[in-house]
Formats: structure tokens, sequence, C-alpha cells
């Protein structure tokens, strides 16, 4: 379950948060442009899931009180060598593409869907630095709270 936001940072508390799709559509305040990431989550959870993975991960702006966030970062976990087999190519596309009118590059789930998904151990945030490290620190080096996105609540 997702907790509330921090008052003052606006962000998680520290810790991995495990929410189904189902309670992390329950953020409070969901905007036009909430609701628009969403879908595409739901569309990079699905072909996530049926590839295998299991250990997904979101963050960025989406996963604080900001209205609108410009999108969802996150990063998922390979289950073994054989999931790139498995896995839809348009989610492990990592070609950049430009975009005009932000001037920049991005990839092309973040430019359809607003999602950007890196793969742990394969990618690095930065040289020494693996995802669930950076995710789990604000650009303050202070903590801050991640969401692990679970298909089902285990009871």
């Amino acid at each position: 379950m997702i907790p509330p936001f921090n008052e003052i940072t606006g962000g998680l508390p520290p810790g991995d948060h495990p929410a189904t799709l189902a309670e992390i559509t329950k953020i409070p305040g969901f905007t036009p442009r909430r609701r628009w990431l969403l879908k595409g989550l739901r569309q990079a959870l699905e072909a996530f899931w049926s590839a295998g993975i299991e250990e997904i991960f979101i963050d960025g702006s989406f996963c604080t009180a900001k209205r609108d966030p410009q999108d969802i970062n996150g990063y998922w976990i390979e289950p073994d060598d054989g999931v790139y087999d498995r896995i839809d190519p348009y989610w492990i596309d990592f070609e950049r593409i430009p975009i005009p009118h932000l001037r920049k590059h991005k990839w092309r789930m973040w430019t359809d869907h607003g999602v950007e998904f890196f793969v742990h151990p394969a990618m690095q945030a930065a040289a020494n630095v693996d995802f669930p490290a950076f995710f789990r620190e604000d650009r303050n080096g202070l903590p801050r709270g991640i969401v692990r996105v679970v298909k089902t609540r285990k009871r």
C-alpha cells in the first residue's frame, strides 16, 4: 500500500512500498496527465509480466504529490537471461529519438507512453551506482521511498 506523501518533500517516506496497479490508481489527485501516464504504466506492466518479469519498481515525479508529473521512471530486475527472448523488443529499445518541442532525445517508450524503464543489473545509473541505489535517494542524497509494483497482494 502506498503511504501518504511527506508534507514537506512531497515524496514517499523512505522504503519500498509494495502496491498493485489498482492501489496505484488510487493515489490522490489524479489529473488527466496522471491518468495518461497510468495508461502507459499499465501497458508496460502487461508487457513485463508477460515476459516473466516480477520485480518492477516505479519512481519519479509520478510518485510524488506533484500535480502534473512529467513521467514515470522505474526499473525492472532481470529474472533470467532468457527474458530478452520473451519481452516485446519495444520495451528494450533504448535508441534515443528527438523530441523537438523539448529539445531533447528520449526513448520511444517515453514519447509514446510517458514511461522510462531501466534494466537492473544490465544498466547503471552512473559509474558505480546501480538503479536500486539511485532510485532510493533524492537529488540531495536523502533517502526516499519507491513503489514496488506487485501483481496481487499476498494473503
